[in-house]
């Protein structure tokens, strides 16, 4: 084992040093100078008790309508977005009946192979998948779902946008028709689950003359067979309608949604498939006679309910949000730093059966309509320019712009209230949004903005929330200068 060493300490003579008289006087002499200058310390960063700027607070009430939009898209057509039709119905007591019904084109997969002469039809079915979104009243038990199948009687066009108010004629007279259920646990539960690959399907016979119809179609030598403009024209598709429901559910169109015929020739079974694709798209409708928003019937007019203010996904609900209050605050100090903002509403009732949506802010110009940023015209491109990202081109379609310029966080990420259970509100902090206000005021006011829905998929969706009109706030911290009093 090696010996222990002795500790050496060695005098700190710098210590010493300071220590000594002498240099008390100096650093007594150093610290009155110092303290004794006239220069205002807070320009050097100190805190004084003559600042020369203070940071203030300001609760800004949030003056706010409800605005019908003039429509929601619900078309399936972006391979970005979910693709669903919404069938089914619901009650809400403070909303109304909501209904939905799916519309679709159907085009064969197959359009090369021929079918054996001699073979004979059998049967159609149509298989719809569930893709597990569901809106409406909590059900602990599985609710009925019913549904018939028409046979659509006009033409859809590729060339036309359709919206949640757009509806198509169908024979009144059902081709088919199934009765089954909606486990909302379980829709849930696999909806939020992303992991899983459950499958829950429905399958529903069709009437024999028109698969009959369908069969005879089959020719891959006939251009009213493989050419699918011709062939819409003669097969124009099908519409899903609810018959007993006490909910909206989602219906995926994809691979596993279809319609296969059946045939045999001779012992040898055959089939052939039609997918659900083309013009797809959910009409929503909602009778709202027996509730505050019974005189929301107008497109783009202002309606003041005496209580409250509303959102829905698909129907187009929006509560419009005037700042006007925010331009005040800059106009009464002018020279000010926006350190901080929150946009709030507080006092929010539970959501109940009804999950509220993620809330977003739309730009809407003088006649209540989303604001047409194109980027076709320079005087556009360059007030988009000027936002310096604090907004981005959305595609929240609506029959009076392609799309609308959300508010945003950052140069990816939608500005979004999300509701907190944990203190009842919904709340976002854009501060960087009303710096760049701030930085636009002499240039341009935009104080009208549409707060709608942006998540889950605005038009493929009927989440709504409800809260007070008195409830929404903007607080806002800015630091000016502090002008003493003559």
């Amino acid at each position: 084992m090696k010996p222990l060493r002795k500790t050496i300490t060695t005098p700190n003579r710098s210590t010493t040093f300071i220590q000594s008289w002498w240099a008390k006087a100096h650093l007594f002499l150093f610290t009155a100078i110092l303290f004794s200058c006239e220069e205002d310390l807070n320009l050097l960063g100190f805190r004084g008790d003559d600042q020369r700027f203070k940071v203030y607070y300001e609760e800004i009430p949030v003056s706010s309508s409800i605005i019908l939009l003039d429509s929601v898209r619900s078309m399936n057509y972006l391979s970005t977005e979910t693709t669903r039709l919404l069938v089914g119905s619901y009650s809400d007591p403070l909303m109304g009946e909501v209904t939905a019904k799916g519309f679709s084109q159907i085009r064969p997969s197959d359009i090369t192979s021929f079918i054996p002469g001699g073979s004979v039809f059998d049967s159609a079915i149509l298989q719809l998948r569930f893709d597990f979104y569901n809106y409406g009243p909590d059900a602990d038990d599985p609710t009925p779902f019913e549904l018939s199948i028409h046979e659509i009687t006009e033409s859809l066009s590729l060339q036309n946008i359709y919206f949640s108010k757009s509806s198509a004629t169908y024979n009144p007279t059902a081709i088919g028709s199934v009765a089954t259920t909606i486990d909302q646990v379980l829709f849930d539960k696999e909806l939020n689950d992303t992991d899983a690959d459950s499958l829950i399907v429905v399958k529903i016979k069709l009437a024999q003359n028109y698969g009959q119809r369908l069969f005879d179609s089959i020719d891959p030598e006939d251009e009213n067979f493989s050419n699918f403009n011709l062939f819409k024209e003669r097969i124009k598709g099908l519409a899903i309608v609810p018959t007993v429901s006490e909910t909206i559910a989602g219906i995926s169109n994809t691979s596993n949604s279809s319609l296969t015929v059946y045939y045999h020739t001779g012992e040898t079974v055959g089939t052939r498939t039609f997918l659900l694709t083309g013009v797809s798209f959910s009409n929503i409708t909602s009778d709202r006679s027996s509730t505050e928003l019974s005189g929301l019937t107008n497109y783009h007019e202002e309606f003041l309910p005496p209580l409250n203010r509303y959102v829905q996904s698909g129907i187009g609900i929006a509560t419009k949000l005037d700042f006007s209050g925010f331009y005040d605050l800059i106009d009464e100090y002018p020279n000010v730093i926006i350190n901080s903002a929150e946009l709030l509403i507080d006092n929010v009732a539970e959501p109940g059966d009804f999950e509220y949506p993620i809330m977003g802010l739309i730009m809407l110009d003088e006649d209540n309509k989303f604001r047409k940023l194109t980027l076709t015209a320079d005087k556009d491109s360059a007030e988009y320019v000027s936002f310096k990202n604090k907004i981005v081109m959305g595609n929240f379609l609506s029959n009076d712009a392609f799309s609308a310029p959300y508010a945003i966080t950052d140069a990816t990420t939608l500005l979004g209230l999300t509701y907190q259970k944990d203190n009842n509100k919904f709340v976002s902090y854009p501060t960087l949004f009303f710096q760049q206000l701030y930085a636009l005021k002499e240039a341009k006011r935009y104080t009208d903005w549409a707060l709608v829905p942006i998540s889950p998929t605005p038009t493929k969706t009927v989440n709504r929330a409800v809260f007070n009109k008195d409830n929404i706030k903007l607080k806002v911290y800015y630091t000016r200068p502090n002008i003493p009093a003559n």
